[in-house]
C-alpha cells in the first residue's frame, strides 16, 4: 500500500508492507559522465502510524531534533508528545492527517473514537460527584463507553487528540460548577479548579500525584474551566429557616447550564488566558 504526502509542494511516497511502513526513494538515471550523485531528498517529518504501519498523521519536529522518524501513536505517547497546545510542552505542529481518517470503514478512521464538541459538551454537563472522576468510575471519560473507551486517541470534529487530553475536560467542568457554587466568582473559580487538576493530576483520589508542569493535561483543564465559566449561570436563591426561636435567611447557590460558545474547547489556550490563569507557571 502507498501513501503519497505532499509537504511544502514536494510529493513523498511511504510503501507499507508487513506492517512496516518505509520512505520510498525514487531512482533517477544519470549519464556516466555525471560524477556527483543526486541529492536524494528527505522530508523533514515525523510520520505516525497504526501498529500495523498504516500511516495516520504527521508533525513537523522542532529544529535540532532527528529530522525523519516513522513511529507509532503509542511510542510517540509515550514520549508525550502532543500537537494541540502550542504553548504546552513537547509541542510538535500537525502538518498532515490522513485524507480518510473521517471515512467510516477506512483504517484511518477505526483508529480513533470519532466525536463532536456538542458531544464532549453533552457528557461534560452531567451534574456528577467528584469522586467519579477517578480512574474506572462513571466519570471517567477516557474509559467510560460514552467517552474515549479505552481508545488512546480520538478524533473531534476531524481534529485528532490523545483521549487522556480531552479526558480532562469533563472534570474541569463539573469542578468549576462546584467552585463557582462556593466562591461565586469565575475567575477564581477557574483558578482552583486549575488547582486541583494540579493537585489530583494522577486520578488518583487517595493518594494523588500533583502535577505542576507545562504538559497538556493542565491546558486542557484549563480550556474545560474557561468554556464552563462562558456557559453556566450562577443562581442564589434565599430561603427563610423557622425555628421555635428564630427566623433566618439561607442563601443557595447552583449553576444552570446555557450555552453560548464551544470556542474555548476548540482553541488552544492563548497567551494572555495562560498569564491569568496558568497557575503551574507561577
Amino acid at each position: 500500500m502507498e501513501t503519497i504526502i505532499t509537504l511544502d509542494g514536494v510529493s513523498h511516497t511511504f510503501e507499507t508492507t508487513d506492517g512496516k511502513t518505509e520512505l520510498k526513494l525514487q531512482s533517477e538515471s544519470t549519464p556516466s559522465k555525471d560524477q556527483k550523485p543526486k541529492q536524494i531528498q528527505v522530508p523533514t517529518i515525523w510520520l505516525i502510524t497504526r501498529r500495523s504501519g498504516f500511516p495516520l498523521f504527521a508533525v513537523r519536529p522542532k529544529q535540532g531534533e532527528t529530522p525523519f522518524r516513522i513511529i507509532n501513536a503509542e511510542k510517540l505517547y509515550a514520549e508525550k508528545i502532543q500537537w494541540f497546545e502550542p504553548l504546552a510542552d513537547h509541542y510538535r505542529e500537525l502538518i498532515w492527517q490522513h485524507p480518510e481518517s473521517s471515512t467510516p470503514g477506512s483504517e484511518a478512521y477505526t483508529a480513533y473514537k470519532h466525536f463532536t464538541w456538542q458531544q464532549i459538551i453533552d457528557f461534560s454537563v452531567v451534574d456528577r460527584w467528584s469522586i467519579s472522576f477517578s480512574k474506572g468510575l462513571p466519570g471517567d471519560w477516557k474509559a467510560n463507553s460514552d467517552g474515549g473507551a479505552g481508545f488512546l486517541m480520538v478524533m473531534v470534529d476531524k481534529l485528532p487528540f490523545w483521549t487522556d487530553a480531552v479526558g480532562q475536560i469533563p472534570f474541569a467542568v463539573d469542578t468549576f460548577r462546584k467552585y463557582l457554587e462556593e466562591l461565586r466568582v469565575s475567575p477564581e473559580a477557574i483558578r482552583k479548579t486549575v488547582r486541583t487538576g494540579m493537585e489530583y493530576g494522577d486520578g488518583n483520589p487517595l493518594a494523588p500525584n500533583s502535577d505542576p508542569t507545562n504538559e497538556y493535561d493542565n491546558y486542557m483543564v484549563l480550556r474545560g474551566s474557561l468554556w464552563a465559566s462562558e456557559n453556566f449561570q450562577l443562581i442564589v436563591t434565599k430561603e427563610l429557616l423557622q425555628t421555635r426561636d428564630v427566623v433566618r435567611t439561607v442563601e443557595r447557590t447552583r449553576t444552570v447550564h446555557q450555552p453560548v460558545s464551544s470556542r474555548y474547547l476548540q482553541q488552544p489556550i492563548s497567551t494572555e488566558s495562560l498569564a491569568i490563569y496558568g497557575e503551574w507557571k507561577k
